[in-house]
């Protein structure tokens, strides 16, 4: 078939080259994975299902995410990035299909895929192996079925979003909502399709129907992170938005109130606009109280906020290309949005945050690593928190059967003799250690078996919460002879 327009088609063409090109130079050019943390447990975790398929259903690894990215993560860490890789790119074409059935002018639907890698935190997700990426491509597919008013797939696709992130209830809130309104009543009863489907799976494999709840990670009393500022997220907005991105918002929302005012309220696209914008500030609005309240297990991660994020700046793009009644205005639109691109794809090109160094305490993570290696296969077990640790080891401890475990304190006294055998070694960080293993120094003060073999400490000191010397300290369980 003949392409209608072949210098748009080059111009699209080139810009996804070029993100696509960047995205993978960075994940080349990283010297450690973007997220040390959920990002790892995320990989081990889809790439352990297949060894384990009971981890399909595991809550922190999101079980569509896992069913989705499992077979790319038998390649190693680098597949699962080009998992979220293939994730930016569908959400793309499916945010210019949008854009193309409106008419957006195509430097508008160009700005778009460089505003989203110019944002740190969906930059970082995707080549993180994080799963937002994942739901905000979700939102996409969404917001286009809702514009071509296919309800009932519209309805089943969002019904699987709660195993994508647990934002996903919100999802189902807002659908609900959505379709009531459009009296699309027959669409609304699958709406529950998604957890018919998980929750019939989990009573064969778990024997709990109700498993996504009574199984959640996520309690609202859990305080593991402690508590910040109410005003935390709206104060990082340049970590989740960018200032680009909040000027799309500014212009968009000007030109949403002229609309208003003009009572052109087909332009407007409300089922969009209140599902998107839903989306984004109910989350926004969510965390905002979780975080403050020391809530949900919430620890003020920005890069939440992006999982509506692609559809938000969508829209308010979408608001500013809608400039039909004055035949010069997309000239004029067009030649600024040129400008607009050249510049935030140069800000994107020298990010400081891209490619990523290893910081002070992962330095004192691989060193540690690169120590204890030589006592691998001696019949040893290494109880390690900090995720990076186990990467370098070259292991998986979510398959089992491994010599690196994961240690989330219950009692260091009484695992001692029961889950920690003699000679075995537990590596201890500042990060994980105190603060998701709960496991302070003070422990080993009162443990004299377990004794210190090398302390890797940080050449540079960063702030501590809990007052400690920032580094690595590996001990080794020597019992006492009687």
């Amino acid at each position: 078939m003949a392409i209608k327009n072949k210098p748009d088609f080059i111009f699209k063409f080139l810009t996804i080259g070029l993100c696509l090109g960047w995205l993978l130079a960075m994940r080349s050019l990283n010297e450690v994975p973007l997220d040390v943390g959920d990002g790892l447990m995320h990989f081990n975790i889809a790439q352990a299902s297949w060894t384990h398929p009971a981890l399909f259903l595991d809550h922190w690894g999101k079980p569509m995410f896992i069913l989705l990215s499992s077979t790319f993560a038998q390649f190693g860490l680098d597949g699962v990035v080009l998992f979220n890789i293939l994730v930016f790119l569908i959400t793309i074409l499916f945010a210019w299909k949008i854009l193309s059935h409106f008419k957006i002018p195509t430097a508008l639907q160009c700005l778009f895929p460089v505003l989203l890698l110019n944002i740190f935190d969906y930059s970082n997700n995707i080549l993180g192996g994080l799963t937002e990426p994942l739901f905000s491509m979700t939102v996409m597919i969404a917001t286009w079925l809702i514009i071509k008013k296919q309800w009932l797939w519209f309805a089943l696709l969002v019904s699987f979003m709660p195993f994508m992130r647990s934002e996903g209830q919100l999802a189902i809130v807002l659908g609900f909502a959505l379709l009531l309104f459009q009296r699309q009543y027959k669409s609304i009863p699958l709406l529950l399709f998604g957890f018919m489907v998980y929750s019939t799976i989990g009573n064969f494999a778990v024997n709990d129907f109700w498993w996504y709840f009574t199984q959640s990670p996520y309690k609202m009393e859990n305080d593991i992170y402690g508590h910040g500022t109410w005003d935390h997220y709206l104060i990082s907005y340049k970590m989740y938005l960018g200032n680009p991105g909040l000027i799309v918002f500014i212009i968009g929302s000007l030109r949403l109130i002229y609309l208003v005012v003009k009572k052109q309220w087909q332009e407007i696209q409300f089922p969009w606009l209140f599902f998107t914008y839903g989306l984004f500030f109910g989350i926004l609005v969510s965390h905002s109280y979780f975080w403050a309240m020391g809530l949900n297990g919430s620890f003020g991660l920005t890069r939440i906020i992006t999982q509506a994020m692609p559809s938000f700046v969508l829209i308010n793009l979408y608001y500013i290309g809608k400039v039909d009644y004055l035949p010069s205005a997309k000239f004029l639109v067009s030649f600024a949005t040129v400008v607009v691109l050249f510049f935030v794809g140069k800000s994107t090109l020298k990010s400081p945050h891209f490619p990523r160094i290893p910081d002070p305490l992962d330095r004192q993570v691989i060193n540690t690593a690169n120590f204890l290696k030589a006592e691998k296969g001696k019949g040893h077990h290494f109880f390690f928190h900090h995720p990076l640790f186990v990467l370098k080891m070259g292991e998986n401890p979510k398959i089992g059967n491994q010599e690196c475990v994961f240690y989330y304190c219950p009692g260091l006294k009484q695992d001692l003799g029961v889950n920690i055998k003699p000679g075995d070694y537990l590596i201890r960080d500042s990060h994980f250690g105190p603060l998701d293993a709960k496991l302070p120094l003070s422990e080993f003060d009162s443990v004299p078996e377990m004794v210190k073999v090398k302390e890797f400490v940080s050449e540079v000191q960063t702030d501590d919460p809990f007052h400690e010397v920032e580094g690595v300290t590996v001990y080794q369980y020597v019992p006492k002879k009687k």
